[in-house]
């Protein structure tokens, strides 16, 4: 392998990787409802197709981020991403599991398991990757009540997730 090739190969890496990172904070945005996070990670001209919302990157960080008393916790992750590459344009997909347990007026508990995949389309401007277009593929999902037991074992001793800043990594990962 020469010089050249060594070059480009470590560029394909370099950008795979921005990608990837891409992909963990979008999740870790929608997981703690973080506006300012997500609306980073989107082109001013993107556009996101998740079904329950069509509209442009920005819009979705809003609506995403909003106070909803109904999704108590969401959890989710992003896995077997295939990314493609061609110049400043990118293609990727990735499997992703996503867990919400939501609460009706009743304080009822369900918990929602979807698995499906994202198929994405990205730019990148001036050095930076940032999504350009989003569809979200719903392959399966699971509803059953809420079996949460947050007052005894581990439920009741481990720092517990919260879907906005207050969230412990935003104070632990930055002290």
């Amino acid at each position: 392998m020469n010089l050249e090739q060594l070059q480009d190969a470590f560029a394909c890496i370099q950008a795979k990787q921005a990608l990837h990172e891409l992909n963990v904070r979008y999740c870790e945005g929608v997981d703690r409802r973080d506006r300012k996070a997500l609306a980073a990670l989107w082109w001013p001209d993107s556009e996101i197709d998740f079904g329950l919302f069509k509209g442009s990157g920005e819009q979705f960080a809003e609506a995403i981020s909003a106070p909803n008393p109904a999704v108590e916790i969401s959890y989710h992750f992003a896995s077997n991403e295939l990314f493609e590459l061609d110049g400043e344009q990118a293609t990727g997909r990735s499997y992703v599991i996503g867990v919400t347990c939501t609460v009706d007026e009743q304080g009822g508990r369900t918990d929602r398991m979807v698995g499906g995949r994202y198929l994405d389309r990205y730019a990148r401007r001036g050095g930076a990757w940032k999504f350009s277009r989003r569809l979200f593929v719903v392959d399966w999902m699971v509803n059953q009540p809420g079996s949460a037991i947050w007052d005894q074992g581990i439920g009741a001793l481990a720092a517990r997730g919260r879907p906005d800043r207050g969230d412990v990594s935003y104070d632990f990962l930055r002290a």
